[in-house]
């Protein structure tokens, strides 16, 4: 099995529910065609924050990542279902990290149903590495410090750390990682303090690490609702 996740790019003036609605929908369609295990993170009417990083004005928003496993990524084309959804569909070949899950080290076990809004808020970030490191090197820094580090410095609830291998869509912009945290509320995101434990010194040394692994020109991380489908 294969991991692939699709990111999805709307008009600014696109309905937000109407769009969640839509991207929903497909998920029915996607599996049908063999994809299992399907995650959706939207920007739904739910959504009241930007994010930490946000798309900014002249930018196409980043409005949803389509996550799925598939046999083979080169055998079912998911591409196809989810374009038609938004102005801009990139799809990426990805590895997989489920560094903690619900319950695992802080708040509770997941325990509503597969296909209900995960309570809280989820951020959805697109990470390229910074040039002045080198790919071992990168590899490291993240993995085995910003990782296990950030997990202290913040309130986070679940991460998901998807590699990217490459991109499967034509025109794709170049991308080192998609990532996924879930957070309590989305009063803590908007709230820089509350979002690194109300301590100064956790904020420092996140922005430094931050800023050492990934390109900041490009990092983006959204605000987005999650919808477990298993």
């Amino acid at each position: 099995m294969e991991k692939v996740v699709h990111l999805l790019r709307t008009r600014p003036s696109v309905d937000r529910a109407g769009f969640a609605a839509s991207v929903l929908g497909a998920v029915a369609e996607i599996e049908a065609l063999g994809a299992l295990n399907t995650t959706v993170h939207v920007v739904d009417e739910s959504v009241a924050i930007g994010g930490p990083m946000p798309c900014g004005d002249g930018e196409l928003p980043l409005r949803a990542a389509v996550s799925t496993w598939v046999p083979a990524h080169d055998l079912v084309d998911l591409g196809a279902v989810l374009a038609p959804l938004a102005e801009r569909v990139d799809g990426y070949l990805v590895t997989e990290s489920v560094w903690s899950e619900y319950g695992q080290r802080r708040g509770s076990a997941r325990d509503w149903p597969a296909g209900e809004r995960s309570p809280g808020i989820t951020t959805v970030a697109v990470v390229r590495r910074n040039d002045a490191i080198a790919e071992p090197e990168f590899t490291d820094l993240w993995y085995g410090r910003q990782s296990p580090m950030s997990e202290e410095a913040q309130p986070r609830l679940r991460y998901v750390r998807n590699r990217v291998v490459r991109a499967l869509t034509p025109g794709a912009p170049p991308l080192d990682g998609i990532v996924m945290e879930s957070w309590p509320s989305q009063e803590l995101v908007d709230d820089i303090m509350a979002f690194h434990n109300n301590d100064a010194e956790n904020l420092t040394v996140m922005m430094d690490t931050v800023g050492r692994l990934f390109d900041m020109d490009s990092l983006r991380s959204v605000a987005m609702a999650e919808y477990l489908m298993h």
